[in-house]
C-alpha cells in the first residue's frame, strides 16, 4: 500500500511541475509578444494632405520626437531623383549651414555640417548611401554618425538624425517617400520643435522635386 500510495504521490507532482513548466512557458511567451509589440512604432497618422505632398507621423518607442514620412509623385525616374539627391541636393547653398565634404562619389557621401540656429548651433556628420532595387526602385539611406560637425564650436549641440529617401517606378514616372527621424538635441522642448520639423521635412521634399525635374525652387525654400 505505502509503495502504491508513493507512486500515486511522484505522479501528482510530476503532473503538477510539469503544468508549472507550462505555465510559466506560457507567460514568457505572452511576455515577449508583449515586448514585441511594445517595441513597434505607433500607427502613422496624416497631418496633412496638400497639394499632392503626403505629410504622415508616427510615435517611435524611445525616440524624444516623431518619425515623419512625406510622400508624393513627380514625372522623372527614379535615376534622376537619387543622382539629384548625392549631386546637386547636397551642393545647394544655405546661408545657415556650413558644410564639408568628407566622402564624395555617386553611390556614397559623407560630410559634417554647423547648423546656426537662435538659440545654440546644432552639429552633424551625415552619410548617404544609394541602394539599387529590384523593379528599377532606388533607395538612399541616410544617418547621422557619431562624430559632430567638424569645426563646430565646443557648446554647438550635437543632432542625430536617420532616414531614407525612396524612389520607386510608377506609370507617371516615380513615386517618392521621405522617411525622417530627427533629434535635434538640446533641451529644446519637443513641442517647440514639432513645427519646424515637419516644416523642414516638406520643404526638403519640395526641393527635391523641383531640383530633379529641372524646375526653379518654390518661394520661400532657397534657405
Amino acid at each position: 500500500m505505502a509503495s502504491m500510495h508513493n507512486s500515486a504521490v511522484g505522479r501528482i507532482l510530476a503532473i503538477r511541475r510539469k503544468s508549472i513548466r507550462s505555465v510559466a512557458m506560457l507567460f514568457c511567451a505572452v511576455a515577449a509578444c508583449s515586448s514585441a509589440a511594445a517595441a513597434q512604432p505607433s500607427p502613422w497618422r496624416t497631418l496633412s494632405n496638400e497639394d499632392g505632398i503626403h505629410l504622415e507621423a508616427r510615435r517611435v518607442a524611445g525616440e524624444r520626437f516623431d518619425e515623419l514620412r512625406v510622400s508624393t509623385s513627380l514625372k522623372v525616374s527614379p535615376d534622376a531623383v537619387a543622382d539629384f539627391l548625392l549631386g546637386k541636393y547636397l551642393d545647394a547653398r544655405n546661408k545657415n549651414i556650413r558644410r564639408r565634404f568628407i566622402q564624395r562619389g555617386p553611390e556614397v557621401a559623407v560630410w559634417a555640417d554647423v547648423l546656426r540656429t537662435p538659440v545654440a548651433d546644432r552639429c552633424y556628420s551625415m552619410r548617404f548611401e544609394r541602394q539599387d532595387l529590384a523593379d528599377g526602385a532606388v533607395r538612399v539611406k541616410f544617418a547621422s554618425l557619431d562624430e559632430a560637425g567638424t569645426g563646430a564650436a565646443p557648446d554647438c549641440v550635437a543632432l542625430r538624425s536617420r532616414g531614407e529617401w525612396l524612389m520607386t517606378p510608377s506609370a507617371g514616372g516615380t513615386r517618392l517617400v521621405y522617411a525622417s527621424l530627427t533629434d535635434i538635441g538640446g533641451n529644446t522642448p519637443v513641442f517647440m520643435a514639432k513645427g519646424p520639423l515637419t516644416s523642414a521635412a516638406v520643404s526638403s521634399v519640395r526641393k527635391v522635386v523641383a531640383g530633379a525635374s529641372g524646375l526653379a525652387l518654390p518661394r520661400g525654400l532657397g534657405d
